[in-house]
């Protein structure tokens, strides 16, 4: 079937067509980032924290994933962006010493900021770039 305007990922492998629902979409990304978090818990038989969250975060494209493109995708339902959330808030639980601290005590402890936060500064960063002509606009359909 020929769709007129076709968004491929090609980085991380995703196609978004016109009629795919994006609440779809938003769930095969949180489905995807779900394998690949407990890939690292099961691979790794390492339970240090830098090492781990090395690997989440850089080495199997888990916070990538979930990044990846967020301007475009960036859920703005409370249940979506809870979705999102719950990978990072799954791997962070399953982390030594950590199990029994709430969300925002696990992250202080690690240094991260929640997926919610670093979408909007990624979002920030596009209005900057686009306002100050840092990157191209211009469109060309072929």
């Amino acid at each position: 079937m020929f769709y007129p305007f076709l968004i491929t990922f090609e980085i991380l492998v995703f196609t978004m067509t016109p009629g795919q629902n994006m609440i779809n979409f938003i769930s095969l990304i949180v489905h995807k980032a779900y394998i690949r978090a407990v890939l690292i818990l099961k691979c790794f038989r390492s339970r240090d924290l830098s090492i781990l969250m090395q690997v989440f975060c850089v080495y199997m494209y888990v916070r990538p994933l979930l990044e990846f493109s967020s301007q475009v995708w960036s859920p703005h339902h409370k249940y979506l962006i809870d979705k999102v959330e719950s990978v990072q808030r799954f791997f962070t639980k399953r982390l030594s010493g950590l199990r029994w601290l709430s969300y925002c005590e696990r992250l202080n402890i690690l240094g991260f900021q929640t997926l919610e936060y670093r979408r909007f500064i990624s979002d920030l960063t596009l209005c900057y770039n686009i306002l100050h002509g840092l990157c191209d606009t211009s469109w060309s359909i072929n």
